[in-house]
């Protein structure tokens, strides 16, 4: 699969993706749906802010650093896309129980930064 192939699919996935999410907010009464509708609304704007951050990210990189293999930097794109979207929902479900606080926020954050760094840690590993 081309680079430009893997951009046309994701955008177009990520377009539908936002589409459902939309589709979601406006038809499901998050009250009589119960259990369903919240799965539903947040497994739909995980996907599509994951779309959306792969596909940002894969286009900053290629600008940026247009010598590294695609393949990586849409690996580490995805990566950061799968933690970034997690932090944004986690903190919505938090926001959502009335759970949020700046601490359980912080914590998060530095939760998912350890995740990022033991991956990167691995990588580093592996190339030296």
């Amino acid at each position: 699969m081309t680079f430009r192939w893997f951009l046309f699919v994701m955008s177009l996935a990520t377009l539908t993706v936002w589409v459902a999410w939309i589709f979601v907010l406006n038809t499901i009464d998050p009250l009589q749906s119960g259990l369903t509708g919240f799965l539903l609304f947040y497994l739909t704007l995980f996907v599509a802010l994951l779309g959306t951050t792969v596909l940002s990210g894969s286009l900053i990189r290629g600008w940026v650093h247009p010598e590294e293999l695609v393949y990586r930097q849409t690996l580490r794109s995805f990566r950061q896309g799968v933690i970034l979207s997690g932090l944004f929902v986690c903190t919505l479900w938090l926001l959502a129980f009335e759970a949020m606080r700046w601490w359980t926020v912080l914590l998060l954050i530095i939760l998912f930064t350890f995740i990022e760094l033991f991956f990167v840690s691995k990588q580093m590993k592996h190339s030296v």
